[in-house]
């Protein structure tokens, strides 16, 4: 199903207004046995090949991070960035002495230079984020790059985002980095709520639309994550 359908999406802003999105997508994973990420977090480590280079935007404390150093082998690399202080000292503390992970404090996003970081001081760090949220009760500052900008040496082979509601900026900030042929496959979590109080109610056919020009053949996985595949790696 395409989730970025302009229909769906108004269906889905209705849900949300009435309260009832979050049981509704409830009872359709226990009606599908589906867990959360479940198909998604298996096409993205389906995809990764042992000496990949991955990138991991918004890695948060490591989770992917570890599935994907396991897949990449003692060949492969993991970029992990992440700009959340709390976040970024637990991915230290897990990943400092591995040696195929490399940490960049740091957010991706549509420019070079500085922006302010929304994150919560206490409790989770999950939505810690360049973009507001109601559990984000401090403003720090912090390092934005763009993705093309960190690419200069190597291309990677396989991107994940998860950026809390900045999604669309980091895709627009890798341009050329999506063009590169090298480049398989870009999973991307897409949060349709935190894009919609931003105004920006229309970024998942966005998203959607800059991965298919980029020359991905585009899946949702379910009504939260995107999946874009090069053309010729679809299987």
């Amino acid at each position: 199903m395409n989730y970025a359908n302009p229909l769906l999406i108004q269906i889905r802003a209705l849900a949300q207004q009435l309260h009832i999105l979050r049981p509704m997508l409830r009872i359709y994973r226990r009606i599908f046995s589906e867990a959360y990420e479940q198909n998604f977090r298996d096409l993205l480590l389906t995809n990764i090949r042992e000496g990949d280079l991955v990138w991991d935007v918004g890695a948060n404390v490591g989770l992917y991070t570890r599935l994907f150093v396991d897949r990449v082998g003692r060949d492969g690399k993991v970029i992990a960035f992440e700009p959340s202080p709390r976040a970024f000292a637990q991915l230290r503390s897990s990943f400092a002495t591995e040696p195929s992970v490399i940490l960049q404090e740091v957010a991706l996003s549509d420019f070079d230079g500085e922006a302010d970081f929304f994150v919560a001081e206490r409790g989770s760090t999950v939505t810690d984020s360049l973009v507001v949220h109601s559990g984000n009760s401090a403003t720090i500052p912090a390092s934005v790059k763009r993705g093309d900008s960190m690419c200069s040496l190597n291309a990677p082979a396989i991107i994940k985002i998860d950026v809390e509601g900045a999604e669309l900026e980091v895709l627009k900030g890798m341009t050329e980095t999506l063009r590169n042929p090298e480049l398989r496959g870009v999973f991307v979590e897409v949060h349709f709520l935190a894009l919609a109080r931003r105004g920006m109610r229309t970024a998942p056919l966005e998203i959607q639309k800059i991965l298919e020009q980029a020359g991905f053949d585009v899946v949702w996985t379910d009504a939260s994550h995107i999946a874009g595949l090069r053309k010729s790696t679809l299987k």
